[in-house]
């Protein structure tokens, strides 16, 4: 029956290689049949993402009684609540031994205390007790936990994760968070991939046409994504914050007889068309309406498009506006939070809005973007790439992260302003620009 031969296959294909390696590729060739490991502007961009950021956490109410472990660009933390009520965040490592502090308890209101010698903390991480030493223990005053400060916007805590002093939160949360007209809505799950690979996916060009071919909002409005084109879109920078998407070329395939693109186009290649079905039109008549994009008015630097450190923000399928953030955890997991954001007019939409999300609308996002999962996760970062020139969105962001970033341009000003760290990822940008280029001609 083969049972162990079909046992060691399966086991194969669990552990082929994919995302990030977390050590070098060897010379022999056994990661992707090359010797060659990448060399452009991947190689430069930190595999668990950029740090002199606000990123959204948890949800408040995951934070109770109890301390909670959590991962967040690698560094493990804990949460537990001061004695006033707020969030606060520790690094998990206790600094007596290395114990976990989320094995320990909060005995005490607003104190978190150590599961091994019992050092006792509070929310500035400082030790205010060793409680196996008593009272006259040495360790009290000078014995301290990282802090990672935290903010709570809506309902969500989010986290500085960087090592400078933390930017006003604004600056990095969409500005409707902070409109009390505006009802947001969250939704997060997990994908196995590195978060830039996440990112990227966020602003691919055409990929709604395939992989989320059967995803239900796709089959209900029988929409293909962004149109077909060969060419990539136009884009724009603002500032140091935002790379936003202007137009994609859309009138490409478009015919003369009502000026747009025809559902199924004919592929010489395969004598074929694709999509391979018209039926999934016969849905869209009805949920066209419906499902009409009616996206928040926002200021320029809040369009659409992506925004630093790793945010997508989209118009959503029924009304307002999306926005993803991809945190990496591992190297090779990422944490997706999407918010969803919309200005009802009344309570009675307000009312609608609320229970459409709770019914069945975050789960049509969720069946919706975890396509994106599995068409990403067995992707290798490493291997040499052949980008086409609907990719050139992709290059302008790696270079955008790498020259524009709070990071790099912190890395810029500890170098002198113009250093090798500011010559090295310019020199990466400029040479994955050059591949498309290539791959383009």
């Amino acid at each position: 029956m083969r049972r162990f031969d079909k046992r060691i296959e399966s086991q194969l294909v669990a552990e082929k290689s994919r995302g990030v390696l977390e050590s070098p590729a060897p010379s022999n060739g056994t990661h992707g049949g090359s010797s060659d490991a990448v060399m452009d502007s991947r190689a430069l961009i930190p595999p668990l993402g950029l740090r002199e950021y606000w990123y959204p956490a948890l949800p408040a109410k995951k934070v109770g009684k109890c301390p909670l472990f959590w991962v967040m660009l690698g560094d493990e933390l804990v949460f537990f609540r001061d004695r006033q009520g707020q969030v606060v965040a520790l690094t998990d490592v206790c600094p007596h031994r290395g114990a976990s502090l989320s094995e320990g308890a909060c005995f005490y209101r607003g104190y978190l205390t150590c599961p091994y010698h019992a050092a006792t903390f509070d929310e500035s991480g400082k030790c205010v007790a060793m409680l196996t030493e008593g009272p006259d223990s040495k360790m009290v005053g000078r014995l301290k936990a990282r802090v990672y400060p935290t903010q709570q916007v809506r309902d969500w805590i989010f986290v500085w994760m960087g090592e400078g002093d933390p930017v006003p939160i604004e600056e990095d949360v969409p500005e409707e968070f902070f409109d009390p007209d505006v009802v947001v809505v969250c939704n997060y799950m997990y994908w196995a991939t590195n978060w830039m690979m996440a990112t990227e996916n966020h602003g691919d060009a055409h990929n709604q046409l395939f992989v989320h071919r059967n995803a239900v909002s796709a089959l209900l409005t029988a929409h293909p994504g962004r149109s077909r084109t060969p060419y990539g879109p136009e884009t724009k920078t603002i500032g140091d914050q935002a790379l936003l998407m202007l137009r994609d070329e859309g009138d490409y395939y478009a015919t003369e007889k009502n000026g747009t693109a025809p559902y199924q186009l004919y592929y010489p290649g395969v004598d074929g068309v694709w999509p391979l079905h018209r039926w999934r039109l016969l849905w869209a008549w009805f949920f066209k309406r419906l499902m009409k994009p009616n996206p928040l008015k926002t200021s320029e630097e809040w369009g659409y498009g992506h925004h630093m450190p790793c945010i997508q923000r989209t118009a959503t399928s029924f009304s307002g506006t999306n926005s993803l953030w991809a945190v990496a955890v591992r190297p090779n997991l990422s944490r997706i939070v999407q918010f969803h954001a919309v200005r009802p007019p009344n309570r009675a939409v307000y009312f609608w809005e609320m229970l459409s999300w709770k019914l069945f609308r975050a789960w049509m996002s969720y069946n919706f973007v975890s396509g994106d999962n599995a068409a990403i996760a067995p992707c290798r970062w490493w291997t040499p790439e052949n980008l086409s020139s609907t990719d050139s969105h992709l290059v302008k962001l790696r270079s955008f992260v790498l020259t524009h970033s709070r990071d790099a341009l912190r890395r810029q000003a500890q170098k002198g302003g113009n250093g090798q760290a500011g010559r090295t990822a310019k020199a990466g940008g400029t040479e994955a620009m050059a591949t498309a280029g290539s791959i383009e001609s």
